[in-house]
């Protein structure tokens, strides 16, 4: 055992349990006094598909105020050299690193040499204008409508991980960027570019590399003496567990070959993450610092987000919830604190790509307030299928411009492929969203309106009754050279065995599905073409979540 410094008593490191059996008594009688036997059989059981020799795992940490209630892990953490995931394992944090950078940032205002209603222009004047001033709080809220790095570097056939992206490279596309996906302030639309762009205003305005800046006024004064940034992905870090994801043939590495940070990229541990929720909770980096990174956000429609800075505050079984999700390569990662139960906090960070840490976060929760209030049962009635059916086709939504479909095939109403329930008050529910049908008349189509958790809404407007299937002379007039200044890129679209196919370099083709007249389906994303006077194609556009509509000019 070993004791970090701002921990009121020495932490059990314990090992999976799948080890226990070799523990002496004395060591094992010592964790359940600090844990309590109920908490450990309680992880134990949320774990137990992750408690075995042959694959990745999770670590899993509780503390309540400043008590560590529990540090264990399960699984391995690199399945090569036969090493068990154990509560010092080193992970990455994925995005629950946006509060580190964030909090550099409100270090630097509580310095007084940033304020966070600044123009980020003043910080960054390569930033092109974009009619409204964009703030440094639009950085950190995903609101500045600035498009995400990774679909555009996609876009450019080296998607993430087939490149050793720097900072110096991003920079350079995101201030290449002429337009962005909505005006400042308007929407909440998540992006790692505003947190790309807060590392170097960190470093100008410091004087400091990043690194170095979170290790002098982060790191070391709250001895989160495990925790350090991934600057340089080839760095050996001693106790670091590798990363997998699931295929046919088995797990495989998948870690993130990037020397990209800021928006995520924070080598760390349960216990560190422990540690720097509860300086969160004592405020210790000042109240300032501390208040502003948890006072949501307001659009500019007066709407206010559950997005912070670098935090998501929300309700969990009716009880006030303060975290972040993390997702990079194969790790998967989540992060919350719960200040009106005792300040617990629960940390969960696992090396297996798509691991539910989100939910063994609240398992434990569950476990732990087992009398907290369950969620309301919805008031559904009986679905009326001849009621539905006039609006029946292929719907684009107005902002990505994805197209989904609504069709009652065996009987059952479903929306791109997901059950739709009625609603008794005439509305209805898809998964976790909240969906209105709207009447169209001899001007307005028929459309559908989707609720966000946040209370945002986004329209889809009905395009077809059935998916388009061009034949192979419509899909000629859609070849052709398309350049776009902004990814520097020329696209080749061509017809092959009747698909159409974009390629942005060479040995690089995404074969695109059909779906409503001149648009298609390209897996992550939309294609979709314009045409101008004579209805001849003038422009190629893609469209995802975090990058709205970018357009590509067809050329000779």
């Amino acid at each position: 055992m070993r004791t970090l410094p701002l921990r009121p008593a020495p932490r059990l490191r314990a090992l999976p349990a799948l080890f226990a059996t070799i523990l002496a008594p004395a060591i094992a009688d010592a964790q359940s006094a600090t844990t309590g036997a109920p908490l450990v059989a309680a992880a134990d059981r949320i774990f137990a598909p992750w408690n075995n020799t042959h694959g990745p795992g999770c670590a899993v940490g509780v503390a309540r105020g400043t008590t560590t209630l529990l540090e264990r892990g399960y699984g391995m953490a690199d399945l090569n050299g036969n090493r068990p995931i154990i509560a010092s394992t080193i992970l990455e944090s994925g995005s629950v690193a946006k509060q580190f950078t964030a909090a550099a940032v409100m270090l630097l205002v509580a310095d007084g040499k940033v304020a966070l209603e600044d123009d980020a222009r003043k910080y960054l004047p390569e930033l092109p204008s974009y009619g409204h001033t964009m703030t440094v709080r639009h950085l950190l809220t995903h609101t500045s409508g600035l498009r995400d790095w990774g679909s555009l570097v996609a876009w450019q056939g080296w998607p993430r991980n087939s490149r050793a992206y720097t900072q110096t490279d991003l920079l350079l596309l995101l201030t290449s960027q002429r337009t962005i996906n909505y005006p400042v302030g308007d929407h909440y639309s998540y992006t790692n570019a505003g947190f790309i762009l807060a590392r170097t205003l960190v470093e100008r305005v410091s004087g400091m590399d990043f690194e170095t800046f979170s290790r002098l006024r982060i790191f070391e004064p709250l001895g989160l003496t495990h925790t350090s940034w991934r600057g340089d992905y080839r760095r050996v870090v001693p106790g670091l567990g590798q990363a997998y994801r699931r295929t046919a043939g088995g797990w495989q590495i998948e870690m993130p070959n990037e020397s990209i940070i800021g928006p995520g990229g924070l080598w760390t541990t349960v216990g560190d993450w422990l540690t720097w929720n509860q300086h969160l909770t004592r405020k210790t980096l000042g109240s300032a610092v501390v208040d502003s990174m948890t006072r949501q956000m307001r659009l500019t429609s007066g709407l206010e987000i559950a997005y912070a800075l670098g935090l998501t505050v929300g309700q969990y079984r009716g009880t006030k919830e303060i975290g972040h999700s993390g997702s990079t390569a194969g790790y998967s990662t989540y992060l919350a604190r719960y200040p009106e139960l005792g300040d617990l906090s629960v940390a969960v960070m696992c090396n297996a790509a798509g691991a539910p840490a989100a939910s063994y976060v609240h398992a434990i929760v569950d476990a732990l307030h087992p009398t907290l209030p369950r969620p309301s049962i919805m008031d559904t009635v009986a679905l009326d299928i001849a009621a539905v059916l006039p609006w029946r086709g292929h719907y684009e939504d107005t902002r990505w411009h994805s197209i989904s479909v609504l069709d009652t095939a065996g009987g059952v109403l479903r929306l791109s492929g997901t059950p739709v329930r009625a609603r008794r008050d005439g509305s209805y529910q898809v998964g976790g969203q909240h969906v209105r049908l709207a009447a169209g008349s001899h001007t307005t189509p028929r459309s559908i309106r989707t609720v966000t958790s946040d209370g945002d809404s986004v329209v889809h407007v009905w395009r077809a009754a059935e998916r388009w299937q061009p034949t192979n002379a419509e899909l000629a007039t859609l070849a052709g050279r398309y350049r776009s200044d902004e990814l520097d890129i020329t696209f080749s679209v061509r017809v092959r065995d009747g698909k159409l196919v974009v390629s942005p370099r060479h040995g690089v083709d995404d074969v695109l599905t059909p779906t409503v007249k001149d648009a298609f389906d390209g897996g992550d994303n939309a294609v979709w073409f314009t045409r101008g006077k004579g209805g001849k194609v003038t422009a190629m556009h893609f469209g995802a979540s975090r990058v709205w509509d970018l357009v590509s000019v067809r050329v000779p």
